[in-house]
C-alpha cells in the first residue's frame, strides 16, 4: 500500500497555491507515479486532483521511499497563468494540438 505524508505546507497567497513538500512510502511495490501521487496529495489536502501539480519527485537510493515538492492551486485558473507549459503537460493539465 502506497502511504503519503505531508512534511511541509506554505501558503502562497500571491500565487493562490500551497507549496507541499511530502514524503510517499511504498513498501512492496513499485515507485508511484505522478498520477498516484496527484490523487494522494488531493486526497490529503481536500482538493481536486486537477489543481494539483507535482513539481518534482525523487527516489532514495535502497529505499521503498520518495521525496517531491508539489504545489497545491486554488483555481485552475491560477495554476494555467503560473505554471510553464510543461508542468502543464506533465500533470495533465494542458494537451499538445496536433493539426
Amino acid at each position: 500500500m502506497t502511504d503519503i505524508r505531508i512534511e511541509k505546507s506554505k501558503e502562497n497567497q500571491l500565487l493562490r497555491r500551497n507549496e507541499v513538500r511530502f514524503r510517499v512510502f511504498y513498501q512492496g511495490f513499485a515507485t508511484p507515479t505522478r498520477e498516484e501521487i496527484r490523487e494522494l496529495i488531493a486526497k490529503n489536502t481536500s482538493s481536486k486532483k486537477e489543481l494539483v501539480i507535482v513539481d518534482s519527485m525523487t527516489q532514495l537510493t535502497g529505499k521503498n521511499e520518495a521525496t517531491g515538492y508539489a504545489k497545491v492551486y486554488k483555481d485552475k485558473e491560477s495554476a494555467l497563468l503560473y505554471e510553464p507549459d510543461y508542468e502543464l503537460l506533465r500533470n495533465g493539465l494542458k494537451q499538445i494540438k496536433v493539426e
